[in-house]
C-alpha cells in the first residue's frame, strides 16, 4: 500500500487541484484502490507570500506551519507544497514536523543539473517575490537564469500570474506569459522555468520550441516515487 501523502495547498487552489491531477494522471493505476490517498489542506486564507516578502503584508508562516502540523496530525507520511514562492519559508516549515517535506526547488535544481550544462542560459518566470529574494539562484547555481525586465515583470507576468489565480481570461493570463517570454528570446534560453504554479497554468496547453518545465510536475513525480517507495 502506498505511503498517505499531504499537500499543503490554497497558495492557490487552482494550483492545488493541478496538483492532484497530475498525482492521479501520473500514478500507474488500474483501479481507484490503486490510487495514492491523498490529504490536502486547500487554505486560500495563507497571505500572499509576495506580498510579505516585499514588505506589503502579514507573514504567511503561522498559516502554513499550522497546516503541515495538521497534516502530520491527519496521518501524512509526507508533504508537498504547491506554492513555488511559498519555498522561501521551507526550512521553518519542516522544522515544526517530523514527516519530510518535499522541497520542489530542489528537485527542479536537480533536473536541470542532469539536463543541462552549466552556463547555459535558461528564462525564469516566477513571482517578484521569489525574484526579490533570489529564491532561484539559491538553488540553480551554475547557470545563467534570465529574467523578465522590471516593466515586463510587473505588467506582464505578474499581471498573468494573478489573472491565472482570478477566475478571468485565461487567454489574457497566457498571452502575458508569451510576451513575457518573447521579450528575452534573442537571449536564446535553453528552456523556460514555469517558477510559479500559476505560470505552469497559464501555458499548460502551450507549445513552444524553447521546452517548459513545470516544477509541479516534478513535485508530482517524486511525490508518486516516494509513497510506491
Amino acid at each position: 500500500m502506498p505511503k498517505t501523502v499531504g499537500i499543503l495547498g490554497g497558495m492557490g487552489p487552482k494550483s492545488t487541484v493541478e496538483l492532484m491531477h497530475k498525482i492521479i494522471d501520473r500514478t500507474p493505476a488500474q483501479k481507484d484502490q490503486d490510487h495514492i490517498r491523498v490529504l490536502v489542506d486547500n487554505r486560500p486564507q495563507i497571505p500572499d507570500r509576495t506580498d510579505c516578502i516585499l514588505g506589503n503584508g502579514p507573514s504567511p508562516l503561522s498559516m502554513m506551519q499550522e497546516s503541515v502540523q495538521m497534516l502530520e496530525k491527519w496521518g501524512a507520511e509526507m508533504v508537498g507544497i504547491a506554492c513555488n514562492t511559498a519555498h522561501y519559508f521551507f526550512d521553518d516549515i519542516q522544522k515544526v514536523v517530523t514527516i519530510p517535506v518535499i522541497n520542489m526547488i530542489e528537485l527542479l535544481s536537480n533536473h536541470l543539473h542532469r539536463n543541462y550544462s552549466a552556463g547555459q542560459p535558461i528564462l525564469l518566470l516566477a513571482t517578484t517575490g521569489s525574484l526579490k529574494t533570489n529564491l532561484f539562484q539559491k538553488y540553480l547555481k551554475g547557470f545563467e537564469l534570465l529574467v523578465p525586465h522590471e516593466n515586463i515583470q510587473r505588467n506582464l507576468i505578474m499581471e498573468g500570474i494573478m489573472g491565472a489565480k482570478a477566475n478571468g481570461n485565461k487567454a489574457s493570463s497566457q498571452q502575458k506569459m508569451l510576451d513575457g517570454i518573447d521579450s528575452l528570446a534573442s537571449r536564446k534560453p535553453v528552456c523556460v522555468i514555469a517558477g510559479c504554479t500559476e505560470v505552469g497554468i497559464a501555458l499548460k496547453d502551450v507549445t513552444l520550441k524553447t521546452p517548459i518545465i513545470n516544477p509541479l510536475d516534478l513535485l508530482a513525480d517524486d511525490i508518486i516515487k516516494k509513497a510506491y517507495a
